[in-house]
């Protein structure tokens, strides 16, 4: 296919099965400035081009990174629109509150216009929301989880019937669709082995926002509670002092491990170095199911500080549905079904 058709079945996939958009809809895409890094101008440059030959009523503003007050700013703003498109890390703060905004708001995790017409932004948002339903129903409704890497993690749980509810989506379209549901942590015990960093969740805005583990460390919890931390008495120590400085900073339990989940997108690439950005590459890779992500440090979703698990396995009832950071998609009869039902989902898992 083409760029021609590409660019238009990506914008249509964000902006008409993701957005839900109609045409004469007034749309405002707000676009972090691209000297911040994070997101390129060709991407909403293109998006917007889409929009207005699609009819739409369509505003782009560009906006700075992330601030702790970033949400004042804007909301009186956005709620004039019926819906706010965010090629900006501004839309991922508030992800979990769903009584602040009127509009209609969708997150891109998409960054650029690469990204956009790739597997990543063309893969259909229905077939996502599809297999993303199967794979939660699949892990809510198990009696037993197991959580294991190679670097020795081993955490066992449950989930409570009385929590099931509780496993809140956020309150904003992301785009893609790229982990499943949250999964409440307060059943889960045993040990988590941390390396590489510590990365912010992209809720709150602090800095250090990352913590670089020279050696590998553990993290023993409880019930979803931290017991301490284990290992080079030195990265023990930093650990505890930034877990300290964040929940001091914001009143926050620092001992809390809120929830976890894994990326269900295999169509995510990221080819810069982690030591480049640390949080950038934890802001992009958490969709790809190589990767699991505990939330930490604060007792609501997302938290402040999360873990990256790299090659995880997770067992359902002794069942693997990852593998070493796969998804065992032809493990379970109910995913191999709907991957079948779209093209797209057999190009993406390679089925």
């Amino acid at each position: 296919m083409d760029e021609t058709k590409l660019i238009s079945k990506a914008c249509e996939n964000l902006l008409i099965n993701c957005a839900n958009l109609s045409k004469s809809e007034k749309l405002i895409i707000l676009s972090e400035k691209e000297e911040h890094g994070w997101y390129k101008k060709d991407l909403s440059e293109v998006v917007y081009n889409f929009a207005k030959n699609f009819c739409l009523k369509v505003d782009l503003l560009e906006v700075a990174q992330p601030q702790n007050d970033s949400r004042d700013k804007i909301i009186e703003l956005i709620d004039k629109y019926d819906c706010a498109l965010f090629f900006a890390r501004i839309g991922d703060q508030d992800r979990f509150e769903n009584n602040i905004y009127k509009t209609k708001r969708v997150m891109s995790y998409v960054k650029d216009k690469s990204s956009l017409i790739s597997t990543f932004g063309t893969t259909s948002n229905q077939a996502m929301l599809e297999i993303k339903k199967i794979i939660n129903n699949l892990i809510i409704n198990s009696e037993k989880i197991e959580i294991t890497c190679p670097l020795g993690t081993f955490v066992q749980g449950k989930i409570d019937n009385q929590f099931k509810d509780l496993n809140t989506e956020v309150s904003v379209n992301r785009f893609p669709v790229v982990v499943h549901a949250p999964i409440l942590a307060s059943n889960f015990s045993g040990k988590v082995v941390l390396a590489n960093y510590l990365t912010p969740t992209g809720s709150k805005v602090y800095i250090p926002e990352c913590i670089k583990l020279d050696k590998p460390i553990t993290a023993n919890l409880d019930s979803g509670k931290i017991l301490g931390f284990v290992g080079d008495k030195n990265i023990v120590r930093k650990v505890e002092e930034h877990y300290k400085y964040v929940s001091d900073l914001f009143s926050i339990d620092k001992n809390v491990v809120h929830s976890w989940h894994a990326g269900i997108h295999p169509g995510i690439k990221y080819n810069n170095s982690i030591h480049e950005n640390p949080d950038r590459w934890s802001n992009t890779v958490f969709a790809s199911p190589k990767f699991l992500h505990f939330h930490t440090c604060g007792n609501y979703a997302p938290g402040e500080i999360c873990w990256m698990i790299l090659n995880h396995t997770v067992k359902i009832d002794g069942k693997k549905l990852y593998e070493n950071g796969i998804l065992k998609v032809k493990s379970f009869q109910q995913i191999i079904d709907c991957i079948n039902k779209w093209e797209d989902l057999k190009i993406l898992y390679d089925l």
